[in-house]
């Protein structure tokens, strides 16, 4: 087991953040780490470096259909992930790998599985896009919102004017969506990678895996503002995360997600995201399960 420290990512590159190395069969280190604000790896780099360590392990002509990971830990964005990838199958139609993730002296972070799956004839059908005729561009970007507006996000802990220097970030109505008064248990935003990705890259789905992250479970503690600006701090963590991929895509192009949370009991909130590209094609859905305490609590 390798720990030594990593080289600095340019916190821009998530192509390069997603790339991993080789070490074995099926065994590939991470190159780079990405830390949250909590001194934790963000989860869309253990999001998508599982979903890399995944992909190059399948066929070629076969892109993901559906990537579903546990948050065991909490993963150090100073050391390296070591991957390690087995087929679980690998059919007429279908390839499936089990990925796990381990730091330092054995300590596993993530379990994941993964299923490939070369487009199939049959019958179509998409939910179609809430944007209509949004133009992003237009939007405000999170660091130019009043300080009044961002302050009643402070029981949220994560939650900031803070972005990610390597993704554009854009919120609708924002006043309304994020306001205390207004707000309900349902967020859309636009986003997309600031870098162009190679063309035809492998990385592709693995780049949507780690920005699919963002801004995820705001919808479970979002309908709660206004309660939660007389009680205790919330505590915030994933538990876990599924992607289902409906078609190919490019995830450095504007993608809207329209994300909603049906219920939150017990301290968990579960968050939905459906996401359709631009033109309105929906591409892919997203869910997550995220442990919400009070801090006095938890």
């Amino acid at each position: 087991m390798h720990d030594e420290a990593y080289e600095p990512w340019d916190e821009v590159n998530i192509e390069a953040l997603v790339s991993l190395e080789p070490t074995g069969p099926g065994r590939y280190r991470s190159w780079f780490g990405d830390g949250n604000l909590n001194g934790r790896s963000y989860g869309g780099q253990i999001l998508g470096q599982a979903m890399m360590a995944a992909t190059l392990s399948a066929p070629d002509d076969r892109p993901a259909s559906l990537l579903q990971l546990l948050f065991l830990r909490g993963a150090d964005p100073g050391q390296p992930v070591e991957f390690e990838v087995n087929s679980l199958q690998d059919g007429k139609r279908f390839s499936s790998r089990h990925v796990l993730g381990v730091q330092g002296d054995g300590r596993l972070v993530l379990d994941a599985h993964a299923t490939f799956c070369a487009p199939q004839p049959g019958p179509r059908h998409a939910i179609s896009s809430s944007a209509l005729a949004e133009d992003p561009e237009s939007l405000p970007e999170l660091t130019t919102i009043p300080d009044v507006l961002m302050r009643q996000l402070r029981p949220l802990g994560p939650y900031s004017r803070h972005v990610k220097p390597s993704m554009d970030f854009r919120i609708p109505d924002i006043e309304r969506q994020l306001s205390e008064a207004t707000a309900q248990s349902r967020l859309r935003f636009w986003l997309r990678g600031r870098q162009p990705l190679t063309a035809g890259s492998r990385a592709q789905q693995a780049v949507f895996a780690y920005l699919s992250d963002w801004w995820l479970n705001f919808s479970s503690v979002s309908g709660h503002l206004r309660d939660l600006q007389s009680k205790e701090p919330l505590y915030l963590s994933s538990l876990n995360h599924c992607i289902w991929f409906h078609r190919a895509f490019s995830p450095d192009g504007w993608m809207h997600f329209d994300t909603e949370s049906p219920c939150a009991e017990g301290g968990r909130g579960l968050s939905i995201a459906r996401i359709h590209d631009f033109t309105g094609t929906m591409i892919a859905t997203t869910i997550q399960e995220t442990l919400m305490v009070h801090l006095a609590e938890s």
